[in-house]
C-alpha cells in the first residue's frame, strides 16, 4: 500500500464517526460532472451541515491529503487515472432559500435572500422570479450551484453573481463565519475566497418587481440560449474565458474549430465555444480539444486563451514541462 491510498484510508476512519459526513471511497468521478468523464475520486466526502463540514475540513488538513470542492459539477473535469485526493460535496441540507416575501411588496423594495450553496442557480432564479424578485434574471440558464457561482463569480449577459451578493458563509479548519462581499476581490469568471474555504451560503441583494415581467426576461433570455447554444447534450458550457474585448466563441469559430471531433469530444457546431461529450468521450479527449482549441485561436490571432473549468488529477497540456508550444504534447488526462 502506497502512502496516499494508507493517508486517505487513516482519514476515512478518521471521519467515519463524525455525525453528518457520509463517505464514498473511489467514488466514480464522471456521474457528478456535467462532461460526465474522469475516472475515480480517492474519497467523496458529503457533509450534512457547516458543522460537519469545518470538522471534515480539520480532519482532512490535518492528514495532508489534497482535497477540492464539488458544487454541480458544471465547470469540473477529472483526469481519467482519477483524482487520488478529497472531494468535498454538500448534501440536500444546502438546498435552502430562507427570506421570500410572504406577500408583494411595494416595486422597488430590497429583499434580502439566504441562500444555501448547493441551489442550482438556475432553480433559484425561477423562485425569485415568482416571488417577484428582480436581480437574478440572467441566472436562468447558468448551470452550476451558488457555491460554485460564487467561487467563479458566475455570469452571462453583462451580469455577474457579485452585483446581488452582500454576504458569503464561508467554512474553514478554523471555523464557520459571514464574510462581506466588500471584503472579497471579485474579477471577471473569479472570486479569491480565503485560501482552502468552502461557500456554504450567500446572502443576495434582490428588488421587488412584477413577476410576470420578470419571467418573461427569462423566457426571453432562454429563447436566446436555445438559439446560440448546445442543447441535451453533455457539456461544462463555456471552455474558454472571454479575452477582454473579445468573444472566445467567436475566436474559435474564426479559426475553424466547429465540429472539430477527437475520440468522443466534439466542438460543437451551434457554439464553438462548447465542447460537448458525444457519449464515449474520455477526459484526455477533451484535454485534446482543448489543447487544439487553444492553439488555433493563438495561430490565427495571437489570442491566448484560458480555461473556464478546472481541472483535477493531472495538468492541462500546455501546463507540462517542456510541452512545445506549436505542437501537441502527450496528453495523460
Amino acid at each position: 500500500m502506497d502512502r496516499a491510498t494508507s493517508s486517505l484510508e487513516s482519514l476515512a476512519d478518521n471521519l467515519r464517526p463524525v455525525e453528518g459526513v457520509r463517505l464514498w471511497a473511489k467514488a466514480p468521478a464522471a456521474p457528478f460532472t456535467t462532461i460526465g468523464t474522469g475516472g475515480s475520486v480517492g474519497l467523496l466526502v458529503t457533509v450534512a451541515s457547516p458543522r460537519a463540514l469545518v470538522t471534515a475540513l480539520e480532519l482532512i488538513e490535518s492528514s495532508g491529503c489534497p482535497w477540492s470542492s464539488l458544487g454541480a459539477g458544471s465547470n469540473l473535469l477529472v483526469a481519467d487515472r482519477g483524482y487520488p485526493g478529497v472531494l468535498i460535496k454538500l448534501d440536500e441540507d444546502f438546498h435552502y432559500v430562507e427570506g421570500l416575501p410572504p406577500r408583494p411588496l411595494e416595486h422597488g423594495s430590497r429583499v434580502c435572500l439566504t441562500v444555501g450553496a448547493g441551489v442550482y442557480l438556475t432553480r433559484l432564479s425561477v423562485v425569485a422570479a415568482e416571488a417577484g424578485l428582480s436581480g437574478l434574471e440572467s441566472a436562468c440558464g447558468i448551470p452550476g450551484s451558488v457555491g460554485g457561482g460564487v467561487a467563479m463569480n458566475a455570469g452571462a449577459y453583462g451580469w455577474y453573481l457579485a452585483d446581488v451578493v452582500e454576504e458569503v458563509a464561508l467554512a474553514s479548519a478554523s471555523g464557520h463565519k459571514w464574510v462581506s462581499a466588500g471584503a472579497l476581490e471579485w474579477g471577471y469568471r473569479y472570486c479569491r475566497l480565503p485560501r482552502d474555504s468552502v461557500v456554504t451560503a450567500v446572502r443576495l441583494r434582490l428588488t421587488s418587481g412584477d413577476p410576470a415581467s420578470i419571467l418573461e426576461c427569462h423566457r426571453a433570455l432562454l429563447r436566446k440560449r436555445r438559439t446560440t447554444q448546445p442543447r441535451s447534450v453533455r457539456s461544462f458550457g463555456s471552455t474558454f474565458k472571454n479575452p477582454p474585448g473579445e468573444r472566445a466563441g467567436k475566436l474559435l469559430e474564426a479559426a475553424g474549430l466547429k465540429g472539430v471531433r477527437r475520440g468522443g469530444a466534439e466542438v460543437s457546431n451551434v457554439h464553438a465555444n462548447f465542447l460537448v461529450n458525444l457519449g464515449d468521450a474520455t477526459t484526455t479527449d477533451v484535454l485534446t480539444l482543448m489543447h487544439l482549441m487553444r492553439e488555433g485561436v493563438h495561430r490565427t490571432t495571437g489570442v491566448v486563451l484560458e480555461p473556464e473549468v478546472r481541472l483535477v488529477g493531472s495538468r492541462f497540456p500546455w501546463e507540462s514541462l517542456g510541452a512545445d508550444p506549436q505542437g501537441l504534447p502527450d496528453v495523460d488526462g
